[in-house]
């Protein structure tokens, strides 16, 4: 019997509409090569959107709400895929430069971003497995060998929780941990120990999950929560062995109008926020802040770079965009990014970008989106060498399915897996 001939050139691309883990429409689409090997991609989208993210494309109307995706399917089945059939799959740069030249737009508003990264990420796994190696391998260049270390958003609040606290995450990370899966074993211990503990301070009624799969915050001041996660490490028997960090959304409390925040009841300009993170900073020696003041505020990030001895976090001001890094870096802005893919909408671009921030001395945390179990970002992170990632609380499926994955890629790796050295975030 005749072996089918390996053949990378892609022979079929199908788009369709299915459900990410919050009940919402996202494109999904499958890549097949001419030898048969398939690859498929979702884009999801997440809770909290940055303005300058890639578009989109959302069908409006009474369907699903608006959220419907019909239309970027059909520009997936009726204009990318006749334009990519019988390119090869391993052209990713190719692949993806042909599809945002066919957009012709700077935010791929026409052809929708959500269209054209699943197209983009299925092409990639096709390609991947076209050569019989894992993704994350196939986009190191067999250089993926590293875990990151995973970082909890515990307690949620902003546009996550219910209670009124502006900060969006309160985080930990096991750095006192010497492998991926004795961190994330480590996290996991904490979070089932942090329900005890909210419910001894605040009753049954503080109990309440927040939309990222934590704990809604059951306090109104960033330093109780903090507290509260302290006190959990030390409970489950890890004093000393976690960090705290922040993701502050500050864009989602910020004022443009007037020019300033409103934060604990009363409205702050840029420098009173960044005294208090200072006080906080200090006070809890957290190693990371991400997003603390406002996308556009790129001079208030050199300032808080400059008086904060941690990872100031760019996520809503670069949103894994090449040119917005660029000024950053030029300017002293953040001297880390967070790595989302599909904030810019291809793979290309992401691991540009990536290759820029580390070549400059940022740091690379991979963060996923609220999507299904196959997810990317951990293949992604690891192909990258990034030293962090972020998933949300060690609770719900999609969330523990990119958790799982890592611990499948450490598995895999045996004695050739690095994990990221604690001492490079340090300890209390």
């Amino acid at each position: 019997m005749r072996k089918a001939k390996k053949d990378p050139k892609i022979s079929m691309i199908k788009a369709r509409e299915i459900l990410d883990s919050k009940g919402r429409p996202m494109v999904e689409v499958d890549v097949w090569a001419g030898d048969g090997s398939m690859g498929r991609g979702s884009s999801p989208c997440g809770t909290s959107v940055g303005r300058h993210e890639a578009f989109v494309l959302r069908d409006g109307g009474k369907r699903y709400g608006g959220l419907g995706v019909q239309e970027a399917i059909k520009n997936v089945n009726e204009l990318i895929y006749p334009a990519l059939k019988g390119k090869s799959t391993l052209d990713q740069r190719g692949i993806d430069n042909l599809m945002i030249e066919l957009d012709g737009t700077p935010n791929k508003s026409r052809l929708g971003a959500n269209a054209i990264y699943s197209v983009s990420i299925a092409v990639a796994r096709a390609a991947a497995n076209f050569q019989g190696v894992p993704l994350y391998l196939y986009l190191g260049k067999g250089k993926g060998h590293t875990l990151p270390l995973p970082m909890f958003n515990m307690i949620n609040g902003g546009v996550y929780g219910e209670r009124r606290i502006e900060f969006q995450e309160f985080i930990l990370a096991p750095t006192g941990a010497g492998k991926f899966s004795e961190a994330l074993r480590m996290g996991v211990e904490v979070f089932s120990t942090l329900g005890e503990i909210i419910k001894k301070r605040y009753g049954q009624k503080g109990l309440q999950t927040g939309s990222s799969a934590g704990y809604a915050a059951p306090a109104e001041e960033p330093a109780e929560i903090l507290e509260i996660l302290l006190e959990a490490t030390k409970a489950a028997g890890y004093a000393g062995m976690f960090r705290l960090g922040l993701d502050c959304a500050a864009s989602h409390f910020y004022d443009p109008e007037n020019k300033c925040y409103n934060f604990r009841g009363q409205k702050r300009c840029r420098d009173e926020i960044i005294h208090f993170l200072e006080g906080l900073a200090k006070s809890y020696s957290l190693f990371m802040i991400e997003d603390p003041l406002e996308e556009d505020d790129f001079e208030g990030y050199v300032e808080i770079t400059r008086r904060l001895n941690t990872l100031i976090v760019g996520d809503d001001l670069f949103v894994t965009n090449l040119e917005r890094l660029k000024r950053g870096v030029a300017m002293g802005a953040a001297n880390a990014m967070i790595l989302k893919p599909n904030m810019v909408g291809t793979i290309s671009e992401a691991m540009d970008t990536a290759a820029y921030a580390q070549e400059h001395g940022y740091q690379l945390l991979g963060s996923g989106r609220a999507g299904g179990g196959d997810d990317p970002v951990p293949e992604v992170a690891v192909a990258v060498g990034a030293p962090l990632v972020k998933f949300g609380a060690p609770r719900s499926g999609e969330r523990i399915a990119k958790q799982n994955t890592l611990l499948r890629i450490e598995e895999e790796l045996g004695e050739s897996a690095q994990f990221s050295s604690p001492l490079l975030f340090g300890h209390p």
